[in-house]
């Protein structure tokens, strides 16, 4: 992958940093969230694994599933698949406006682009709050089960959500 560096700016204070272009930057978000989904799926997948295979404490929705499908490794499936489609119905349908607007946002700014430019406070914010999140999540008395389906499926909507900023580059490529 080739990132277009536009200007090397050297400043006294801060020292030497790189700007980039506007295809760089929306290829750097979708590295970002596909970075992010990738390690949620394999935390979710790992959950999901360890409650198919401890004999003691199942969840009673993972045992309701296993009622329902006939074996736990058909119950693990079951579960990563529908994490999977609920990830995807979301990447597509919900963080695609959040794709569109970052995208529109990174495209207004005159170039070379800095880093402070590129996302607003808020999503600094937000992104500092689904952290934050995300560690309570990890002592909260919540089964396996659910914290795996849930990280699957935020995992998938991350890495369909990263797949919209890649089309958005490529299609900024073609225009210009």
């Amino acid at each position: 992958m080739i990132f277009f560096v536009d200007k090397v700016k050297t400043d006294l204070y801060t020292g030497t940093h790189m700007q980039y272009s506007h295809r760089t930057w929306i290829v750097i978000s979708g590295l970002i969230w596909c970075a992010a989904g990738i390690l949620l799926l394999i935390k979710g997948l790992t959950y999901i694994v360890t409650a198919a295979s401890s004999p003691e404490g199942t969840h009673p929705l993972f045992s309701a599933i296993v009622d329902l499908t006939g074996t736990v490794e058909q119950a693990a499936l079951f579960l990563i698949s529908l994490g999977l489609l609920v990830g995807f119905i979301k990447g597509r349908y919900v963080l695609a406006k959040t794709v569109r607007r970052i995208t529109n946002r990174i495209l207004a700014l005159s170039t070379p682009i800095h880093w402070k430019d590129v996302y607003p406070k808020s999503y600094f914010i937000l992104l500092f709050s689904m952290m934050l999140m995300g560690m309570l999540f990890r002592w909260l008395p919540i089964g396996f089960v659910i914290k795996g389906f849930i990280d699957v499926a935020i995992g998938s909507a991350l890495i369909n959500g990263a797949l919209l900023y890649f089309r958005e580059a490529r299609a900024y490529r073609r225009t210009t």
